[in-house]
């Protein structure tokens, strides 16, 4: 019997279109089915996490009060350029960008430059939306549980112990590692302490039952265009990474325990990422490698709207696909 990988998407900030991998998914499988020759749906179990109905809501709610209808006509035509863009349309980052140039459009909002507001509330306002507070986690946990559900999901269709790829982006690869740290904490990590309840009784009672749903396979982790580096600075000495592999991946894949690894895929022109074996020793051990690469069409990589093509770009794609086929076939001893 094939054995299977699981393989989760999780997308970053203002994403409004549940097919947001569409693009990368058709390509890694391309890629995968190239180098190995067998059909990349018989061996692969791709599950995108689409977490953004969790904040949308919220920040509509905001948006409402402060600015006017998320809904209207200019807001509706900037929403449909965002999801272009995620789908790799550079003809629709350059008209959103270039709109932010826009001081006043007629009915658009109650204050100036209604596209540089409207990415202040879906851009920043999805980190804000994220964070934990002294007396509130609860978006927090909502995000978590969409990324359970879909663990569960990987689960029953590759198996309870198929090994775990995560490609997250942006905003995303803060979220994913967030629960992944969670998860391995909570189970007693060496830098953890066992009593620690980091998960919430509701996404525990959600997942949590097979070894991918905890996270013990997880066997590759890449991070697109992270922030992580920004978002360690609440920590003293930028705190503790999630361990990949985790030390429970020796029991249920040791074949694949040399194989993993956590790459960073990080652009020098994308303000948002930045190398993160730098941050401290603990870094430096379980992040495989910082790589740089050039992402989107020639006329706009060298800018920092370069952001969000990692997920539809081959040079990114590609290589997860050709490390997915060697895994597959160390799996299946081919």
């Amino acid at each position: 019997m094939t054995r299977r990988l699981a393989v989760v998407l999780v997308h970053g900030v203002e994403i409004n279109d549940k097919h947001f991998g569409d693009t990368a998914i058709a390509r890694l499988k391309h890629t995968f089915q190239r180098a190995t020759g067998v059909d990349a749906d018989d061996a692969l179990v791709v599950e995108p996490a689409f977490w953004a109905p969790v904040i949308q809501p919220y920040e509509d709610n905001l948006f409402r009060r402060v600015l006017g209808s998320p809904d209207g006509g200019y807001f509706r035509w900037l929403n449909s350029q965002g999801t272009r863009a995620d789908r790799g349309s550079a003809t629709a980052v350059l008209l959103a960008a270039a709109s932010g140039l826009l001081r006043w459009v007629p009915g658009a909002a109650k204050l100036d430059f209604p596209t540089l507001r409207w990415l202040t509330v879906q851009y920043i306002g999805d980190a804000i939306a994220y964070q934990i507070t002294s007396g509130d986690r609860t978006i927090y946990d909502q995000v978590h549980l969409v990324l359970a559900r879909t663990l569960r999901e990987l689960a029953r269709r590759a198996g309870a112990d198929a090994p775990l790829c995560v490609l997250a982006h942006s905003l995303g690869s803060v979220i994913a590692t967030n629960y992944l740290y969670d998860l391995q904490v909570e189970a007693g990590r060496k830098d953890g302490r066992k009593d620690v309840r980091r998960i919430s009784d509701r996404v525990r009672k959600t997942s949590q039952k097979t070894p991918l749903e905890r996270g013990e396979t997880l066997s590759f982790l890449y991070t697109l265009g992270s922030p992580i580096a920004l978002w360690a600075l609440r920590y003293r000495n930028f705190g503790r990474p999630v361990h990949v592999p985790p030390p429970q991946l020796a029991d249920h894949h040791p074949e694949l325990r040399g194989r993993s690894e956590w790459i960073n895929f990080y652009h020098k022109d994308d303000l948002v990422s930045s190398p993160l074996k730098p941050l401290n020793d603990e870094y430096a051990e379980h992040v495989s490698e910082d790589r740089e690469v050039s992402v989107g069409p020639p006329w706009l990589s060298w800018t920092p709207l370069s952001h969000p093509w990692y997920w539809n770009d081959r040079r990114v794609i590609d290589p997860v696909g050709k490390t997915l086929a060697n895994a597959w076939r160390t799996l299946n001893h081919h």
